[in-house]
């Protein structure tokens, strides 16, 4: 019998997501989404700082990974929004989003 086990873990790829990156986030419980700056992330877990319609006032929330495999959210992000990235919860498919109306 073994004393310690590997396990599988979600885990952010931080390579494709860092601090300062534009984010949009819907959890599966809200009416609509909220827009705003991702403030720091590490593989466990995300950290958003948005605006909430309230002078010099920013709240933030996070969206821990196990959430994102579970399909708990929708997200967009973007370094520079020439390439915006999406990952819907109904359908776990990460896609890139190029708005050619520009």
């Amino acid at each position: 019998m073994a004393l310690v086990i590997e396990k599988p873990v979600a885990a952010y790829d931080l390579t494709q997501i860092k601090a300062g990156y534009l984010f949009y986030g819907k959890h599966r419980t809200w009416n609509e989404g909220k827009s705003g700056i991702v403030t720091s992330v590490t593989e466990k877990q995300m950290t958003v700082q948005y605006y909430p319609g309230i002078a010099n006032v920013t709240n933030h929330f996070v969206i821990p990974a196990e959430e994102i495999i579970a399909g708990e959210w929708e997200v967009r992000w973007s370094a520079d929004m020439s390439e915006i990235s999406e990952l819907k919860s109904d359908s776990q498919e990460e896609k890139e989003v190029k708005d050619e109306s520009v």
